[in-house]
Order: C-alpha cells, then structure tokens, then sequence
C-alpha cells in the first residue's frame, strides 16, 4: 500500500484525484496539503475539508501550504475553468475565513519522520509549498520516498501560454527549484495528462453507480468542467484529468505509461518563455551526461487509464 502525501490547489480535477485516492484500497492518503492555485489558498483548504468530511473522513488532517509564489506576486487564479469557488457548481457549507489564519505545516514535517522512507509525495497544483518545505527543513525531506509532480510540456504547448503549463507557470521558481532538490522525481506532463481523458458518457456511467455524497460529486463537477473545455477546446471528447493521472503514476499500475530519463529545468527570469519546462531530447542525453536523471512521462496506455479509472470509481462503497 502506497503511503500518500497529496499537494493540491482543490479545484475540480484535484478533487477528482482526491476522491480516486480514497476510495482506490492501495492507497494510503496520510495528508492532503492545500494551498493556492486554482483558487486561493482558503478556497482551496475549504474544499479539500469539505470532501473529506463528505467521505467520512475527518482522520486525514488538511495541512495549510502557501498562499502566493515564492517571488510575492499576486497569483492568478482560472475561475472560468474550476468555478470562483473551486468546485464547478458546489458551494461548500463550510465558511472558507476559518482557514485564513492556519499554519500547520509542522504537521507535515511530522508525517514524514513518522514514516521514514516511506511517503510519497504527489503534488498537483503550485510547487511552492513543496520547495517552501524543502527550504525549511531539508533533512527531513531526504526522508521522503519519492515525489510526483503533475506539471510542465514537453515538445508539446502549453495550455496557460503558448509554452507554459499551468502548474508550472504559477510559480515557475519553486517548479525550477524542486525539480533540481528532490530526489526520485517523476514528473507527469501535459504530453500524457491532456490524453487522459473521461468523456461524458464515462461521467454518466460512474454516476449511475454513485450512493455515497461524494460520489455523487462527480458528475456536478465534471459536468461543468466538460463545459469550461468546451469553450477552451470545441469538439475535446472529455475533460483531461491532470491531477487524477500524477495521483495514478504514484501506483506503478503496469502499461499506463512510458518514461524518459532527463535533467528537467523550468525557466523563471522574468521572460516570454516563464514557466517552460526543459529537457534534452537529444540523442545521446539518456544518461543526463552524469548528473541526477528525473523520470518524465512521455506517452500514456489511454485504455490501461480508464479501465482503472472506471474499476476504481465504480466500487460499490468507499474504503472506510
């Protein structure tokens, strides 16, 4: 059973990677840390409360990540895409200002020596709270198993500038900085998360077997969600899940992708080309010239992604 650390911005394909990661039984959800991205950071923390509690799960502790890059700007939010308040048509019953004021990252410090070499880390939205934890306290860190990171593009565009993905422009600097200091990354581009897609008739066919609050979730969400990519990309088949794909990496399910081992940068001078991701493609680059090699996924098995999505989406009862 994979033990999970889950670094979200909680908007509607992290909630979706959410709710595969608690009902999938070879997960082990230990923390969701949530911070800004999609929405801001007391949105985000809301939300991720909100599904928790909807699941039955109020043992999983919800732990504040950062509220802007690591460079002070202000962030740039996409409610066209998640909503204004995160999650499609749903508005939480939860007042998001009791967030406004938490800090309890320590926690996640804790988790980790609690586990020695045996988290995971799987981070879907902005890298700033994952290098702000690197910065704070790296020996610790060293402790973590293995990262996964849903960002970048490579030899493919962007999907928030013509070379830029989302997570990855959002904070460019942080994304830069983890990708160079944490070891055993993989990273999980938009070359395979835009194929990962559920159609509508998918959505219908897992409502259809939805009996729990959250499960019935799904389908309000995706709907709107489908409509936002409508108007981004008429005629896509299905929504693209990006964070559902990084939380499914983290399982080595056999077949879903192919990997390439490369030095990944992602460039942050203040430029045309912020928040691009970098590696060398070039023939003869497979041994990184000696140095750290990531893993980037570079093709994914869209057949092996959605029987597992349907198996796991679709079983008769969440894990308690």
């Amino acid at each position: 059973m994979k033990k999970i650390i889950l670094f979200a911005d909680t908007g509607i394909d992290d909630a979706i990677a959410l709710i595969y990661a608690l009902k999938n039984p070879e997960i082990d959800l230990l923390a969701v840390v949530s911070g800004y991205g999609n929405i801001d950071r007391e949105k985000s923390l809301r939300n991720a409360e909100y599904l928790l509690e909807l699941a039955g799960r109020d043992d999983i502790p919800v732990l504040a990540g950062a509220t802007r890059p690591l460079n002070g700007e202000e962030p740039i939010f996409f409610p066209d895409i998640h909503g204004v308040e995160g999650l499609g048509p749903i508005l939480p019953p939860i007042p998001e200002e009791q967030f406004a004021r938490r800090t309890n990252i320590s926690t996640l410090f804790q988790i980790i020596k609690d586990n020695p070499n045996e988290v995971t880390i799987v981070n879907v939205g902005r890298c700033t709270t994952l290098a702000i934890a690197w910065l704070l306290n790296p020996e610790v860190m060293k402790d973590v198993k293995e990262t996964f990171i849903m960002g970048g593009a490579f030899l493919v565009p962007g999907n928030v500038t013509e070379v830029a993905e989302a997570n990855f422009y959002g904070d460019a600097q942080a994304a830069d900085y983890v990708c160079q200091t944490s070891p055993n990354l993989t990273v999980i581009p938009l070359n395979v998360t835009r194929k990962a897609l559920i159609t509508p008739a998918l959505v219908n066919y897992i409502d259809s077997r939805a009996t729990s609050p959250i499960e019935k979730m799904i389908k309000p969400i995706l709907d709107f969600y489908y409509e936002a990519y409508q108007q981004l990309e008429p005629g896509i088949d299905g929504t693209p899940q990006h964070d559902l794909a990084a939380v499914m990496a983290a399982l080595d399910i056999p077949d879903l992708y192919r990997y390439s081992n490369r030095v990944v940068r992602v460039q942050h001078e203040e430029s045309f080309a912020n928040g691009l991701s970098i590696a060398d493609f070039r023939p003869g680059s497979m041994d990184c010239f000696g140095l750290d090699c990531d893993r980037i996924a570079t093709e994914i098995n869209e057949n092996v992604f959605i029987s597992n999505v349907l198996e796991i989406l679709t079983l008769s009862e969440n894990r308690q």
